[in-house]
């Protein structure tokens, strides 16, 4: 009995060092809080994670995501996180009002074609605002209109992962094989989810 027990401590932790090392393959910087650079875009109907929402959404910079284009689910998708603007990187002087959602990464902002804000790399690991991590906010689902004040389309501001019982939304249907959304039930990072794909950006 005792010797059962062991083993199967052993199969978990085993288990659970797999997952961890699951989710670092790769060189990807996946932090559960930080600062961030914030832009909106539409057409989030066919995101990289495989599953669309109906709740605000973002993509996020390739470094996160866990994942290169026609990889897959990276081990950012389906996780939640507060978003706080707190500057215009462009007007300076606005002082606000600014706003605090919270959205579910579905989707992918790849680094090519896409430096200026997503083009965070293992050797240069802020994008051209200073920022390490991005999120393009999606327009569709009615999120960059909650988040960005009348005029301002473009902020700097922080990120906080949170549980997704604080979100507002419901998945969609899978659009692939491999499509993923696991981070919404997974602990805060460095707990695994989707796990990632492939090499990060360098």
């Amino acid at each position: 009995m005792l010797f059962s027990i062991i083993a199967l401590l052993a199969t978990l932790v085993t288990a659970k060092a797999v997952a961890l090392e699951e989710r670092a393959t790769g060189g990807y910087i996946q932090n559960p809080s930080g600062s961030a650079s914030f832009t909106m875009y539409s057409g989030c109907g066919a995101p990289a994670c495989g599953k669309s929402a109906t709740g605000f959404t973002a993509a996020i910079n390739q470094l996160a995501f866990g994942g290169a284009p026609g990889l897959g689910a990276g081990d950012a998708c389906g996780r939640c996180f507060a978003v706080t603007g707190t500057a215009d990187p462009f007007s300076p002087a606005f002082t606000g009002p600014f706003h605090t959602i919270v959205v579910k990464v579905t989707d992918l902002c790849p680094l090519q074609g896409n430096q200026e804000w997503c083009g965070q790399t293992t050797s240069n690991q802020n994008n051209q605002h200073g920022k390490p991590f991005h999120f393009d906010i999606c327009e569709d689902t009615g999120g960059s209109s909650a988040f960005f004040p009348s005029g301002h389309g473009a902020l700097t501001g922080t990120f906080s992962e949170v549980s997704c019982s604080q979100w507002s939304g419901s998945d969609g249907g899978s659009n692939f094989n491999g499509a993923c959304l696991s981070g919404e039930t997974a602990g805060n990072w460095p707990a695994v989810g989707c796990g990632n794909k492939g090499t990060a950006p360098s």
